[in-house]
């Protein structure tokens, strides 16, 4: 087993049991674009989201060359990211915006065959987001 996928195992080991990394998640809660990302920019707040970017996209897809590529990097990088993620309790505002992501996490709503139902629960996860994204979360 390759070094990368070691630390990518790691990382998920964690995170609560099943959780799910999907890189949606992760656009959803970063309130920079891709585009933004992808640029140098060493300002502490881009770097650890970038960091963070860089590492859910390397634990949905398991490619550490891959996640590094997507964001104009080399693996070395993304690896970099993760140990930084390993070491999150040491960090409070990498740990913060991790837990940012993770609340989008809980917004899963039940699928239906019914096309009324599925608007709805269109409508309701849109809802979820919107109360997120301004600030006044629900639980």
């Amino acid at each position: 087993m390759s070094a990368e996928l070691k630390l990518t195992k790691l990382v998920k080991k964690t995170f609560p049991k099943n959780t799910r990394f999907q890189f949606e998640d992760f656009l959803i809660a970063c309130p920079f674009s891709i585009e933004y990302l992808r640029q140098k920019n060493r300002k502490t707040e881009v770097m650890q989201w970038r960091q963070i970017g860089m590492c859910w996209y390397a634990l949905e897809f398991e490619h550490v060359s891959d996640a590094g590529r997507f964001f104009n990097k080399d693996h070395s990088t993304v690896c970099h990211s993760m140990r930084q993620l390993l070491d999150r309790k040491y960090n409070p505002l990498l740990q913060e915006k991790i837990d940012k992501v993770l609340q989008y996490m809980e917004l899963e709503i039940a699928d239906s065959d019914d096309m009324n139902e599925k608007e709805k629960n269109s409508l309701i996860y849109l809802e979820r987001v919107m109360r997120i994204k301004l600030g006044s979360v629900e639980k």
